[in-house]
């Protein structure tokens, strides 16, 4: 047994056939065959029912796959601690950084705190986007990495995570650059009159609730685009593709080439700053409590 037969048990079970779990490992669908056949001939498991029109876990199967998951967690987790090894003494804290929550704003601020925390090295970690599941970048810390860049505007997230606040995102409306909004310098609640704007559901943000109140209160004639849940890319490109202005904030003014965000007249703001766990491991920890120390003297 080995970590490819693991990685493509997971992906067969995802997808529910050889094939398509083929396409998505670059290899052909007699290999993943293969390899699910030698997995369960080593266990002496029949892990999946074959059909005509795809795949489905036995029973033993079912009960296989999260220890594989477990296994396969344990195994990322043992290759980022063993990373952070290092032979000159530094410390090396992780960043995460996705689309969404990108590390551009905190590492704009390290390279000037840099010289006063040198027993510290920071390494990036690209997280990956699971667009089936909330707010995963969160859900990561203390896993895929010690810290991230994020907001904290709303209780649960208080309540479940540190953050030291570093400042404050400021809201705008992304626009495709061809509509007559992307020409204004900035945009007032009564230039979205009769308009869609595509926003976040009640609830994802109290910072957002509270600029909805404040723009429908001002101009009822918005009328305003539920997403599902939080935004992902396929938010930015709904707005491309429908021409429909888009509540954006600070840093997701780069996101999509074709969308320009200009500044949304409000005095609403959005707390953010470095996030992790309640109770990081140590050396986040250590990290942290070092680093909020050369802020307060840097402000």
């Amino acid at each position: 047994m080995d970590i490819n037969q693991l990685q493509t048990f997971i992906r067969v079970n995802k997808f529910g056939s050889f094939t398509k779990a083929a396409e998505q490992s670059f290899i052909s669908g007699t290999a993943v065959m293969k390899q699910i056949n030698r997995l369960e001939a080593e266990l002496n498991l029949k892990l999946f029912f074959r059909t005509a029109t795809g795949v489905t876990l036995t029973p033993q199967g079912r009960k296989f796959l999260p220890y594989v998951y477990q296994l396969l967690d344990l195994l990322n987790t043992a290759i980022e601690e063993t990373r952070k090894v290092r032979s000159d003494n530094k410390h090396v804290i992780s960043i995460g950084t996705s689309i969404l929550h990108p590390a551009d704003p905190f590492m704009t601020l390290w390279r000037k705190l840099a010289p006063n925390l040198s027993q510290y090295q920071l390494r990036l970690v690209q997280l990956q986007e699971d667009l089936n599941s909330s707010n995963r970048e969160y859900a990561l810390l203390g896993r895929s990495s010690d810290l991230i860049v994020g907001t904290f505007d709303n209780a649960t997230l208080k309540q479940s995570f540190r953050a030291i606040e570093l400042g404050v995102y400021h809201f705008g409306i992304a626009i495709r650059s061809d509509n007559p909004l992307a020409q204004l310098e900035n945009i007032r609640f009564k230039d979205l009159c009769n308009q869609k704007v595509l926003t976040v559901p009640i609830g994802v943000s109290e910072k957002n609730d509270q600029l909805r109140s404040e723009m429908l209160n001002e101009t009822p004639s918005i009328r305003l685009i539920e997403t599902d849940g939080r935004y992902d890319i396929n938010t930015f490109n709904r707005a491309v593709d429908e021409n429909i202005p888009l509540i954006s904030l600070t840093p997701w003014k780069n996101i999509h080439p074709n969308l320009v965000t200009i500044p949304l007249e409000t005095n609403i703001t959005v707390s953010y700053g470095l996030i992790s766990t309640k109770f990081p491991g140590r050396e986040a920890d250590n990290f942290l409590n070092d680093f909020l120390k050369v802020f307060k003297n840097y402000n």
